[in-house]
C-alpha cells in the first residue's frame, strides 16, 4: 500500500540507490515501484540459503528488466555505501 500512495504522490524524485524492502520478499518490490523510482542500483540484504527463498525470483527479475545493478548479500558480502559531496560509491567486501 504505501508504494502506491508513494508513486501516485509523485513526490520520488532523483533517487540513486534502492534498498530492496523486506530482503527482496514476493510483495516487496513492483515494477510499478521500479519504474517510478529509476534507481541505478539496488541492495538486498539477505542470508545464504534462507529458509524463504529471498530474493523471490520475480523481484530480481523486475530489478534486472529494469536494467538496475543488484547487489546481494547473500553472493557479494557485507555492501557498504558511501555518500559524499552529493555522489555514491559502492564498497563490497566479498565473503
Amino acid at each position: 500500500m504505501w508504494k502506491k500512495v508513494l508513486i501516485s504522490s509523485k513526490t520520488i524524485q532523483d533517487i540513486d540507490v534502492l534498498k530492496v524492502a523486506h530482503h527482496g520478499s514476493k510483495t516487496s518490490t513492483t515494477m510499478e515501484f521500479i519504474n517510478a523510482i529509476q534507481a541505478e542500483v539496488s541492495l538486498i540484504s539477505v542470508g545464504k540459503r534462507n529458509p524463504f527463498g529471498h530474493p523471490h525470483s520475480s523481484v530480481l527479475e523486475h530489478l534486472k528488466a529494469s536494467g538496475m545493478t543488484i547487489y546481494r548479500t547473500d553472493l557479494n558480502g557485507a555492501i557498504t555505501l558511501k555518500y559524499a559531496d552529493g555522489q555514491s560509491t559502492i564498497i563490497k567486501n566479498h565473503p
